[in-house]
């Protein structure tokens, strides 16, 4: 944005900045919600201000500003812009609730028990073999 301060007086300056400042963080939590929305999948600006109920022009504009920023992609579908996330939507796998994080050394310690230590990688090998 521009500064205007020097045109201002000094608590013009301050509403100036107050105001900056909550657009900035509105617009920070309107472009999350648009980017919440595009994970789902494509839309395009009517079906961003219809879901989030804002303006057509404003969804237009933020999505516009997403793909200058190289967030978002945009195709033509004849005449209406779609826009997707760039790279796919995001991947989330969803884990039971009964599995748990283990270290590395608690796995190869609960390994151990199948792969005795006399057994050689060249015996394996055989023995595998033979049974198949």
């Amino acid at each position: 944005m521009r500064d205007f301060s020097s045109l201002l007086h000094e608590d013009q300056v301050y509403m100036y900045r107050e105001v900056e400042s909550v657009m900035g963080r509105i617009m920070e939590g309107l472009t999350e919600r648009i980017i919440g929305l595009l994970s789902q999948g494509p839309a395009t600006p009517d079906d961003v201000s219809r879901r989030l109920g804002i303006a057509w022009s404003t969804a237009q504009g933020q999505l516009l500003r997403l793909v200058g920023e190289g967030k978002v992609a945009l195709t033509k579908k004849g005449r209406v812009n779609v826009f997707y996330l760039r790279g796919g939507g995001r991947l989330v796998f969803k884990v039971p609730a009964w599995v748990r994080a283990r270290g590395l050394k608690e796995l190869s310690e609960e390994l151990e028990k199948y792969f005795p230590e006399e057994l050689g990688a060249a015996e394996m090998v055989f023995r595998e073999r033979r049974r198949s």
